[in-house]
């Protein structure tokens, strides 16, 4: 892997991107089989939590220790205590309002407040303070709805049967909802460690594709989740994900080998239907627990105060000791706008549609995002609503300050009509999935490839056009790729 991004259309004010080799090439479904007439599978570098050094490279699939937050209590508790960050003006516009993690009233207390819409003429000064007014309100209503996700986990534990198990679910999916817009502004706090501001906090808070059924069920036999370790154990069984095979999988098997302990000793088959959903509710109210710690960090990174990353971000070129100049934490956020191109079309896409080397059926239907919960085709929506908010702007029907506003500014109002067309037609195409993917790929195949379809004619604008015209730099899982 290449240490450092190569540069495009120009140099980013003479800071070179690092990559460290910390990455992990992850592998879905087995050891990959050349496919002539397929496509390479994408370059897969997701977040481990483990330095790599001289053999630090793990196996595929096995996830990383991540750090241990910062705040919170253990990870048996249904809340995690982190500080209160109250309202602020910063610019000149006030900013949403968050409780912090654990704050708040019973139920949570969060009131997030509208995104500010600026006016005037265009300059990229708002167009930075609009991305971070949106990241802000998307990190404060998914704090909201981390709190709300653990007090049900809580409930769940206490009394591990109907009607809590089907609240659980419920607020994981109202979680989901938002989790999956704010996924898109993987910019600052929630990004990588290697990148400008990045605290990997999207890894800890979601680690798909990087999950392990199989390591999450040898936890639920050694009782992992109890420990105090648990918060800084591997990403791949912790966060939204396991919670979904924790909540949604009912069944009692287990997709371990014969040679895993668990099956080999036979201490899974030793445990009994309640014991057994005992441990799992116990488990989910660990993961909630950790999820809400990482959310309130991920709502303070962003709050409007001194220090924070949002300062950075609205301050380049203006003392900001991340970004030396207003283009340069242009070239950070608009590299968040890749993830529709790599994230939903290829991982969320293309692997289920057989579209990559390690599927080597002509679908695999294993591949999909939520096979537990069955609402994959929510989550596309829901990455392209926040797409629409990046790229648009923030407010209802997408009014606000975006990269479209940037477009229009350089001459190039064309292409941000038809970007935004193509916007509205993978959104549409989305819209067509019914039965949803997860049945649409056996049934209707050709719709699901509709959707991948409308998708790429917006990230072929996205990866040629768009960077060009803004003088933008494509990032690195972009850059070769010619699909």
């Amino acid at each position: 892997m290449k240490t450092v991004r190569p540069r495009m259309n120009g140099a980013r004010n003479g800071r070179a991107v690092h990559r460290l080799p910390a990455a992990l090439l992850l592998s879905l479904v087995g050891a990959a089989t050349v496919v002539a007439c397929r496509k390479p599978p994408p370059n897969e570098v997701v977040y481990t939590g483990q330095s790599a050094g001289p053999g630090g490279a793990q196996p595929s699939g096995s996830g990383g220790a991540a750090p241990a937050p910062a705040t919170g209590s253990g990870p048996g508790s249904a809340t995690a205590g982190s500080a209160t960050t109250g309202s602020a003006t910063t610019g000149g516009s006030t900013s949403a309002t968050t409780g912090g993690a654990g704050g708040g009233e019973p139920g949570g207390g969060d009131v997030c407040a509208p995104v500010p819409i600026a006016e005037g003429p265009f300059t990229k000064a708002k167009l930075l303070s609009a991305a971070a007014d949106c990241a802000l309100n998307r990190a404060c209503e998914f704090e909201a709805q981390a709190r709300a996700l653990s007090e049900s986990a809580a409930a769940l534990a206490s009394d591990p049967g109907e009607p809590s198990a089907s609240a659980a679910r419920g607020a994981w999916l109202a979680a989901m909802t938002v989790w999956q817009e704010a996924e898109v502004f993987r910019f600052g706090p929630a990004a990588s460690s290697t990148q400008p501001g990045g605290q990997d906090l999207r890894d800890q808070i979601y680690s798909w594709p990087l999950v392990s059924r199989c390591k999450i069920e040898e936890q639920i036999v050694s009782r992992a989740y109890a420990q105090p370790s648990f918060s800084s154990s591997l990403i791949n069984a912790r966060g939204l994900a396991a919670f979904e095979y924790l909540v949604f999988h009912v069944g009692g098997d287990n997709a371990c080998s014969q040679f895993s302990p668990i099956n080999a000793s036979g201490t899974w088959a030793a445990l009994g239907a309640g014991e057994l959903a005992q441990r799992k509710a116990d488990y989910a109210a660990a993961v909630a627990a950790d999820v809400l710690t990482r959310a309130g960090a991920l709502a303070r990174a962003w709050a409007p105060e001194a220090g924070s990353f949002r300062e950075k971000l609205v301050q380049a070129g203006h003392g900001s000791p991340i970004f030396a100049t207003e283009q340069a934490a242009l070239n950070a956020v608009s590299d968040a706008m890749f993830y529709v191109e790599k994230e939903l079309k290829d991982w969320k896409l293309g692997r289920p549609l057989g579209f990559t080397e390690d599927c080597v059926t002509p679908t695999c239907p294993e591949a999909l995002e939520s096979r537990f919960a069955q609402v994959s085709t929510a989550h596309l929506r829901a990455n392209l609503r926040g797409f629409r908010r990046l790229f648009q702007g923030c407010g209802e029907g997408g009014e606000g300050v975006g990269f479209d506003d940037w477009l229009r500014e350089v001459g190039s109002g064309d292409l941000a009509d038809r970007m935004l067309t193509a916007l509205s037609g993978a959104q549409a195409a989305v819209d067509t999935l019914d039965p949803p993917i997860e049945q649409a790929l056996s049934t209707d195949r050709t719709k699901v490839e509709a959707v991948y379809s409308a998708v790429k004619a917006l990230t072929d604008l996205i990866k040629t056009e768009f960077v060009s015209a803004l003088n933008l730099e494509l990032p690195q899982s972009s850059e070769g790729d010619n699909d």
